[in-house]
Order: C-alpha cells, then sequence, then structure tokens
C-alpha cells in the first residue's frame, strides 16, 4: 500500500481433504480473502507452494490458471455478481461459454443447475426481478453449473437475512455430503455448526483449527 509492504498471509499451511466442509473466520484484515484468492487461483503467493488436486499449481501460467478455474472451481460471492440485464438462465450458463460446450447443451445444464436451488419457476427474470435470497441462488446454480470438485463461498450470506443465510448455507452443507469439498469464509458464528473444520485467522496467520467432529 504506496510504500507500506503489507503481509496479507505469513507462513500458512493449510491442508484441505476431499469432501470438506472447511469453514474460515476471523476478523477484517486477517488475510481470510487473501487466502480464498489464491486458493481460487485468482492470486499467486509470493513464496511457498500451493498443490491442487496434487498438482502445483503456484507457477501455472495465466492460461492454465483460468482453465483449472473455469474446470473445477465455484465461486460464490457476497455480492452476487450477476449480470444485471441477463435473465437468471443466461447468468448461470456464463461460466460454460468458455469450455466450448453446445449452446442446447449449456441451456441443459443451467436449467439443471437452477433446479438443484429451487428456481426452475425464476430461470426467465433479470436480477432486478429476484429478492437477494433468489440471487443468491442462482450464483450458487452459476457456481455448480460445471460440476465443480471445489466450491469457494467469501461471506454468502453476508447480504441476507439470517433464515434466508442459513438455507444458503444448508445448501452448501448438502453438497459437501455429496462430495464436493466446500471452503467458506464467514463472520456469522451460528453457521459454524455446518463446518467439519474450522480455521481462525489473526494477521495473516492461522491462529487456531477446531475439528467440528465430522458430518
Amino acid at each position: 500500500m504506496g510504500s507500506v509492504l503489507v503481509h496479507a498471509l505469513r507462513g500458512v499451511n493449510l491442508i484441505v481433504n476431499e469432501g470438506d466442509f472447511l469453514v474460515v473466520t476471523g476478523p477484517s484484515g486477517s488475510g481470510k480473502s487473501s487466502l480464498m484468492n489464491i486458493l481460487g487461483l485468482l492470486d499467486r503467493p509470493d513464496d511457498g507452494n500451493y498443490y491442487y488436486k496434487g498438482q502445483k499449481v503456484s507457477n501455472l501460467d495465466d492460461d492454465q490458471r483460468s482453465y483449472v478455474r473455469n474446470s473445477t472451481i465455484g465461486f460464490v460471492f457476497q455480492n452476487f455478481n450477476l449480470l444485471p440485464r441477463a435473465t437468471a438462465l443466461r447468468n448461470v450458463m456464463l461460466p460454460l461459454l468458455y469450455r466450448s460446450i453446445p449452446d442446447v447443451q449449456r441451456n441443459e445444464l443451467a436449467k439443471e443447475a437452477l433446479g438443484k436451488v429451487g428456481l426452475s419457476e425464476r430461470m426467465n427474470h433479470v436480477p432486478t426481478q429476484l429478492s437477494g435470497g433468489e440471487q443468491q441462488r442462482v450464483a450458487m446454480a452459476r457456481a455448480l453449473v460445471g460440476g465443480p470438485s471445489l466450491i469457494l463461498a467469501d461471506e454468502p450470506t453476508g447480504n441476507l437475512d439470517t433464515k434466508t443465510g442459513q438455507g444458503i448455507v444448508e445448501l452448501l452443507f448438502q453438497l459437501s455430503q455429496q462430495g464436493q469439498t466446500v471452503i467458506m469464509v464467514t463472520h456469522d458464528p451460528r453457521l459454524l455448526g455446518f463446518a467439519d473444520r474450522i480455521v481462525s485467522m489473526l494477521d495473516g496467520v492461522i491462529n487456531e483449527e477446531t475439528n467440528n467432529g465430522g458430518k
């Protein structure tokens, strides 16, 4: 930041097992988002190594990183990040455009993903015609449409009321029970019960890790 060097992460050592539901907590500025950006191949670590599915990915070039992201990782963001003029169906189809999948197949896969999150009847609505919870479920469907093995959810309930937010996390929990790996950042202590493991961060380091007893 200007002339000040900020160590967002310092010596983080973390192993995530396939099918884990891992929750990352900590105050603002603790390094949670930096960790998620590295795990999602959006940022590169300045030092150290990141292995994903047994492959060292911290040294991949931009095209290789983009391929891994698009083919195996789903992202769910706090602010939904939906295209405002596109229908729910078109928003969910978007990640498949980069896989050279025929339009008819993209359409069917997107409809299937929207059905999984209970939005089959709302697929032709644009975001402004949807509630906050429905928009987040569209974002969930977009994350799921490519069949990712890893789902990264950064404060997915931050803009939702308590009941709606719990429904979103219950859906993430169901996905983890089906074998998908879920890593979620949250400030809400009421959601910690869904996790297999809880990692607490402070000042760029993991200062506590708790096994929550499994599913």
